[in-house]
């Protein structure tokens, strides 16, 4: 074997070393991301739990979840661990459904945030939420599929996701922050939804002052997606019309209009919308 043979094998051999030796366990990624992990709660005006959802901190201290789950809040509670914690709304994207929270004081370690550019179908994922608020929990998957929408792609996987994860971290086999997760189709099998960590880093830029009463982009679409997955296209219209009227600016909006009518069979409504 020549010399320049061996150092290219050898070379080889430490390159795929390299690269293999990255992806964590199951187990590995649960300890490093559940410590990032933390429980967020919706108080109404009386101090009772209006609802809660999972929340993942970030290196400014900060914690990112969905601005569904803090939709309508009289005040917000962030817990890690076994402590409480005061929140306050800190920046919001309605339209992406992302907002942060200052949280004072919060003990906790930040994320390691990835990305998706290199994300492919068939990745292996992990979801770590804490549903019902109850211990947090971790569920496996892949991705499904990269579904393009405007300014990205919502990341379809596998990985189970429910009520009380909404919010938390959908990460990748090195443990990276590549998503939140952020709703699912109840009627479907494994179509569960997660927006991207991109639209966690351009947050601050595209915070808007909309009440927090607004309902997010993502909870339209969810059940768009489950009217279209019964088919039941005189419901679908009568909620694509809402919002498009709701949020006339929209394409998702649009688009699904423009689905609920090519199923309803009004082909020319449909090019239309």
């Amino acid at each position: 074997m020549s010399p320049t043979f061996r150092h290219t094998t050898l070379a080889a051999v430490l390159l795929f070393a390299v690269f293999t030796s990255h992806a964590k366990t199951a187990s590995e990624v649960y300890e490093q991301a559940a410590r990032s992990t933390v429980v967020v709660e919706n108080i109404d005006t009386q101090g009772k739990a209006r609802g809660m959802g999972s929340g993942v901190v970030l290196a400014d201290g900060d914690v990112v979840t969905n601005c569904h789950v803090v939709k309508g809040a009289s005040r917000l509670k962030v817990r890690s661990g076994d402590k409480e914690y005061s929140a306050n709304l800190r920046y919001s994207d309605w339209d992406r459904d992302v907002c942060s929270l200052n949280v004072a004081s919060l003990s906790a370690t930040a994320a390691v945030v990835g990305n998706t550019k290199t994300l492919k179908v068939g990745a292996k994922v992990y979801a770590i939420g804490a549903p019902k608020g109850l211990k947090l929990t971790l569920s496996d998957g892949i991705v499904s599929s990269l579904r393009e929408v405007e300014g990205g792609h919502y990341i379809q996987t596998t990985a189970a996701i429910s009520p009380g994860p909404s919010g938390g971290g959908l990460f990748d086999e090195n443990g990276a922050l590549v998503g939140l997760t952020t709703f699912y189709f109840a009627e479907g099998q494994s179509l569960n939804f997660a927006v991207p960590i991109e639209w966690v880093k351009e947050l601050a830029q595209r915070s808007t002052k909309i009440a927090a009463t607004a309902q997010p982009v993502t909870q339209w679409l969810n059940k768009s997606f489950e009217l279209e997955g019964r088919k039941d296209w005189p419901a679908m219209l009568e909620h694509s019309r809402r919002w498009t009227n709701a949020q006339p600016g929209s394409n998702m909006a649009w688009l699904s209009l423009g689905s609920a009518y090519s199923g309803a069979g009004q082909f020319a409504k449909a090019i239309e919308a």
